[in-house]
Formats: structure tokens, sequence, C-alpha cells
């Protein structure tokens, strides 16, 4: 019998997943701006290189790195909102960004193989060392990058949380109890209306 899916533990990796794979691109990008600064050649060696498709993979990239960030600020936001910030943590920076590291370059060396043997170019050429040694490093830093980010756009967002939270609870409720009349009122109320104080003519 096959063990019970862990779907929490599924959706608490998704976003870091998400996210890595919004930075392999962009690291991917930048890579071959440094390799190939001159943008005419350079999209020569992109195109020769089975990159036709990077349009696309920067647009789906952005959006996803854009709805991964989103979710984790507003799981950190929820956290702080619910006082439960402290019992579920961000994990270290550091952490975090060994997780990226590694898969942000395994993506990227993945990546670069596929897009030679998709156009035929022999993998020889796939296996550049200044442009492979270029691209991990990119890769690197790029995942530093991403890791002080959602750490601290977290915190942000689960600071603002127990603000929201502590004004919550400290905004006085409003009482729905009415005022009880005083007791002289409503003599004095007979009296103006002409009723009780008087004896009856006769």
């Amino acid at each position: 019998m096959l063990p019970p899916m862990d779907w929490r533990g599924m959706a608490c990796r998704l976003p870091l997943a998400g996210t890595a794979v919004a930075g392999t691109v962009a690291g991917h990008t930048l890579a071959y701006a440094l390799y190939d600064p001159d943008p005419g050649t350079r999209q020569v060696l992109l195109a020769g290189s089975g990159h036709t498709y990077w349009s696309a993979a920067i647009a789906a990239a952005t959006v996803l790195g854009l709805v991964s960030i989103g979710t984790t600020v507003t799981g950190r936001f929820r956290a702080g909102a619910q006082g439960q910030g402290r019992h579920a943590p961000d994990p270290p920076c550091t952490r975090l960004a060994a997780h990226l590291a590694l898969l942000q370059a395994t993506i990227y060396l993945v990546q670069e193989v596929l897009e030679r043997l998709a156009v035929g170019v022999p993998l020889t050429d796939a296996i550049n060392g200044r442009q492979l040694l270029l691209g991990v490093s990119v890769q690197v830093l790029v995942a530093v990058a991403l890791a002080v980010l959602v750490t601290w756009a977290g915190r942000a967002a689960e600071v603002a949380g127990a603000t929201f939270r502590y004004r919550r609870v400290a905004r006085p409720r409003p009482t729905t109890d009415r005022p009880r009349p005083v007791a002289w009122v409503r003599p004095t109320l007979l009296v103006a209306a002409g009723h009780g104080g008087r004896a009856p003519p006769r």
C-alpha cells in the first residue's frame, strides 16, 4: 500500500521550486549577457544553441517568480495575523540560499544539455569551460540574492500581519447596551405633559 501523500509538505515546497525556476532563467539570461555583451552576436549565439524559445521562458519565469514570492509573503502575513509566526519560522537565509543554488545550478546544467540536443549541437559545445563556470557562478549569486529577498519580504509581511492583529485586538468594540434613563426623567416628563403632580380639577 502506498504511503499517504504529504500534500502540506508539497505545498510548502512549491514556492521554493517556483523561485528556483525563475532564478534559473534570470541567471541564464545574465550569464549569456556577461559571456557575450554584444546584443547582435549574442542573439546569433542563442539562436544556434537552442534558445529560440527564450522570450517565452522569460515571460513564464517572471509570472512564476511573482506568484511564488506572492505566495510566500501572503503565507507569512497570515501567520503573523494569526499569531503563528513564532511557531512556523522561516528557514535560515543561508539554508534557503544553498537550496536555491543547488536547484538553479542543476536546472541550468540540464537545460544547457537539452537545448543543444534539441538543435543537434554536439555536447562538446555545451561543455564550454568558461561559459559553464560563468553560468554556474551567476546562478549561485542570483540564488543568494533571491534568498535574501524572500527572507526579508517574508519577515516584513509577518511583522505587518502581527501589527494588523494587534490593532484588531486593541480596537474597542462598540457597545449595544443603551443607557437606562435616569430616575428623574420619567416624573419630569409626566409633569411637563400635565400628568401627575397636580390634583384633578373639581
